[in-house]
């Protein structure tokens, strides 16, 4: 039968491996997240801090009546390191895969923002061929009608007892082909009449005007193909890295919540998300509010205003036609601009318990001349700012500070809502607008 002693140690047995493991934790400062105890500290000092209650019950469990054996120690000491080793491979591996997120979140914003380029030079080109054979028909139309009083023309000159032959200048124009003596065609015009010598000049005008739109609508036609495949190719590219993206942050989280704790994470984005929440409901209250005042309803995420903006330019579009931000109220921005947006202020609030300060959003070409006279080094010329379009944001929160945490959280995900900060925004050395983002869907 054991000694009560050797009863007592047994029952005991557990307890002092959690305490020598809490000891020998604290030793190797990794018993909490980054905080490192000094190798000098003694264990049992550092076990006696108050408000600690593993403190206290080493204080308590070791004692000169019950000792640590060698080996119970050996033991804790063994899984103390093997929970330090774990930890700093935790953190390694987010550290890792927060710089290969940071690599692929660039591609990604590439990859939108030449998908971006490629839809409007297509469809730049599609304009310009549209002109082009706008043009051409007026050409054709012209020469039709110049063709048909130059033939009246020959025609009563001859049967007014003149050569045919005399006229070779209109008989050449009237075949359909370039004379190529301008000087008589108009001599022979101006035996008829000098002020019709002008319509043989507006004739070959015409059709110097159908051959050179001919061949511009035909370029304008192959140039929109040519940025429509271009389009497809680098939607595909965008939506593959994003996908990955979309992964690599999701791989990401768990990397965080292991090294951080899952409860610790947990409790975090549950109360962040509560504080964002209350604050996106403060701002529906105001904004519900506003528009029973008589300003823009006030929508959910999935706004449609079913009026389309094609025909409407730069800082011309009317407000009706645009949806409002529920968590900015005032700002405006293009429909599927909007609802991506409430989108990535979801996932942003999430994170850090707030919605996103948006400073700016859609500028009317009247805004936009003002920010020209007041910025000229930072706006877009009138009539061409992406902010004209709806589909642009300036931001603040620290988002406009490109070192900070918020910025970073953005260029990890806003991609995967379909926002970018462009490539030109990011030069440090140039124009170095941090703040500006823009929808590419």
């Amino acid at each position: 039968m054991p000694s009560p002693t050797a009863q007592s140690s047994s029952r005991r047995s557990p307890l002092r491996a959690a305490v020598l493991f809490a000891a020998a934790a604290a030793s190797t400062g990794c018993l909490a997240l980054g905080a490192a105890v000094p190798a000098s500290a003694e264990p049992a000092a550092a076990a006696s801090t108050p408000g600690s209650a593993v403190g206290t019950t080493v204080n308590a469990a070791v004692s000169a009546e019950n000792p640590p054996t060698q080996a119970e120690l050996d033991r804790a000491r063994e899984q103390a390191a093997a929970s330090a080793a774990k930890l700093a491979q935790a953190q390694a591996d987010l550290a890792a895969a927060q710089s290969a997120l940071d690599a692929l979140a660039a591609q990604a914003n590439a990859a939108l923002e030449a998908y971006q380029q490629a839809v409007e030079a297509k469809d730049a080109a599609v304009t310009e061929e549209a002109a082009q054979r706008e043009r051409l028909a007026q050409a054709e139309a012209t020469l039709a009608e110049g063709k048909k009083d130059l033939g009246q023309w020959a025609s009563q000159a001859y049967r007014g007892g003149g050569s045919l032959s005399e006229y070779s200048g209109l008989v050449s124009v009237l075949k359909g082909g370039a004379t190529d003596d301008t000087a008589s065609a108009i001599a022979s015009a101006k035996r008829i009449g000098d002020g019709r010598s002008n319509a043989v000049e507006a004739y070959e005008e015409a059709q110097r005007v159908q051959a050179d739109a001919t061949v511009k609508a035909a370029a304008a036609a192959e140039e929109a193909r040519k940025q429509a495949d271009l389009a497809t190719a680098a939607k595909q590219q965008a939506d593959a890295l994003v996908a990955q993206q979309r992964s690599q942050v999701q791989n990401l989280a768990v990397l965080q919540a292991a090294a951080a704790g899952n409860a610790a994470s947990t409790a975090d984005h549950a109360a962040n998300l509560a504080a964002a929440k209350a604050q996106a409901d403060a701002a529906a209250a105001a904004y519900a509010a506003s528009a029973a005042a008589g300003s823009i309803t006030a929508v959910a995420g999935d706004c449609d205003t079913g009026i389309s903006l094609v025909g409407f330019a730069n800082g011309l579009i009317p407000r009706s036609a645009l949806c409002p931000l529920t968590s900015a109220p005032g700002h405006v921005l293009r429909s599927d601009a909007a609802n991506a947006f409430t989108a990535l202020n979801q996932a942003y609030a999430a994170q850090f318990g707030k919605n996103i300060s948006v400073t700016d959003s859609y500028r009317t070409l009247a805004e936009q001349i003002d920010v020209k006279a007041r910025k000229p080094g930072l706006a877009a010329k009138p009539g061409t700012s992406r902010h004209g379009l709806g589909i642009a944001v300036d931001l603040g929160d620290g988002i406009q500070n490109a070192d900070s945490a918020q910025h970073q959280w953005m260029d990890r995900n806003a991609a995967l809502y379909g926002w970018i900060n462009p490539a030109w925004a990011q030069n440090r050395s140039g124009q170095f607008e941090p703040w500006h983002w823009e929808f590419t869907g």
